[in-house]
């Protein structure tokens, strides 16, 4: 795990406190970016550098997007959190011991992503289609949801172990991540690369009388992004691909 190409993805926090125990969770585990998804009037009054506690350096270079899509640009690995799924089509969700050594193994080359959601209401089906896997951090049933910071605070002290060597409890029935670092793209493919060709290929399939399921292209895109995400590919693999469809594109 190389904590330094880990990135806190905070989509719509509704809290400054929370945005400042993030960013003192963040420090106690070895993480110094976060994403905001929404403005910097989440900073205004005061109270997310009151909870920061020495770790205002961080705050000052929170980065600001306008969307999921755009925060996970500049990422090649992304992990969604949520306590439920309500659309069949999303992957499943996953407990950390499962997630975080493909999480550690993507880190080694490329950008990666811990995304979470509002506090009132947790990520969107439609954000977390966005991200190529779903964690869920395990609570007694009666009180399965965790405040904002709570969340980051227990995905990166997951993470954090699995830098330092100090393996995840797995279940007996379960075997070891087949996800290993020396099996991972030395030079991973961007989701802002991702959508480029994705965009190629749709320009051909529509001209070859393609419709997507229901009439609903994003979902088809974001399935399409979320299997190429899987495939471990290399931006050479996605140049070639590039190729590919810029000369089928060609054809009359």
């Amino acid at each position: 795990m190389n904590l330094s190409h880990l990135e806190i993805v905070l989509v719509r926090p509704e809290t400054p406190r929370n945005v400042g125990s993030v960013a003192r969770a963040c420090r106690n585990f070895g993480v110094d970016r976060i994403c905001i998804v929404g403005t910097r009037d989440i900073l205004n009054d005061g109270w997310a550098r009151a909870t920061a506690h020495a770790c205002e350096d961080i705050l000052d270079r929170i980065r600001f997007v306008d969307s999921v899509e755009a925060a996970l640009a500049p990422h090649s690995f992304a992990v969604g959190t949520a306590n439920r799924v309500r659309k069949g089509k999303l992957p499943p969700l996953e407990l950390p011991h499962q997630v975080v050594p493909d999480l550690g193994a993507a880190s080694v080359h490329g950008s990666c992503a811990l995304v979470f959601g509002p506090e009132s209401r947790g990520l969107t089906d439609v954000e977390l289609a966005y991200c190529t896997r779903l964690l869920r951090i395990p609570t007694q049933v009666d009180q399965p949801s965790l405040n904002l910071s709570q969340a980051v605070l227990v995905a990166l002290q997951e993470c954090w172990r699995h830098a330092q060597g100090w393996s995840l409890a797995i279940p007996p029935s379960e075997g070891p991540s087949a996800l290993k670092a020396d099996t991972v793209a030395s030079d991973p493919a961007t989701y802002s690369e991702f959508d480029l060709i994705l965009g190629y290929f749709e320009k051909l399939m529509t001209r070859a009388g393609f419709k997507p399921y229901a009439e609903d292209p994003t979902s088809f895109r974001l399935a399409a992004r979320r299997t190429l995400a899987r495939g471990r590919f290399e931006r050479r693999d996605l140049r070639t691909l590039l190729t590919i469809a810029k000369t089928l594109d060609r054809l009359p």
